[in-house]
């Protein structure tokens, strides 16, 4: 998938990684609207960090990942939903149609598969007690950078920072600087 669609974007304040799961609340009635209608037709929508413009409307960065919902329920008027992380986009336009942000986005190609390396060991312990260690055992490295970015006690704008890399190894380098610095070592 290398052309243009057009999609609705979930604004938040965090990052969701491609192949990551992140659970979400959804409750606001623009949201719910959107959700029904990714249920209802089988489409996904765009997670995109946002920052403020000032006239109380959120922004999008301009990169963010397309969202599939894997298992939803909830009670009346609150959904709970777990969606699982897709391809990588860029931002082409974007604006608001009533409440809701819609986007022209471009997909990116999917990162190349490389094994982990050896100086990740530290790295696949971490996985092991993530996913189990049958899960962890045979990870590509872009599958590992992406579980590991999700799972990183790290601010939202260093994780967008990590999933705007590119290189698999180079993202796994930086999570364990980032592992270091908050341990204190």
């Amino acid at each position: 998938m290398t052309d243009t669609h057009t999609i609705p974007l979930f604004l938040l304040r965090t990052v969701l990684f491609p192949k990551a799961l992140i659970g979400l609340r959804v409750f606001e009635p623009r949201y719910l609207d959107m959700i029904s209608s990714s249920l209802r037709n089988d489409h996904g929508f765009g997670i995109c960090l946002t920052h403020s413009r000032g006239d109380g409307h959120a922004e999008p960065e301009r990169v963010g990942t397309l969202a599939r919902i894997v298992d939803w329920g909830g009670e009346p008027g609150v959904l709970e939903i777990q969606v699982e992380g897709q391809q990588r986009f860029s931002i082409q336009n974007w604006h608001y149609a009533g409440a809701l942000a819609m986007a022209t986005v471009h997909y990116w190609a999917e990162e190349p598969v490389v094994p982990m390396r050896r100086e990740d060991d530290t790295l696949r312990a971490i996985l092991k007690e993530l996913l189990g260690e049958e899960a962890a055992r045979d990870l590509d490295a872009s599958t590992a950078g992406m579980v590991l970015a999700q799972a990183l006690p790290a601010s939202p704008e260093e994780k967008q920072d990590l999933l705007l890399l590119q290189d698999p190894l180079e993202r796994l380098q930086r999570i364990h600087h980032l592992l270091q610095r908050r341990s204190g070592a």
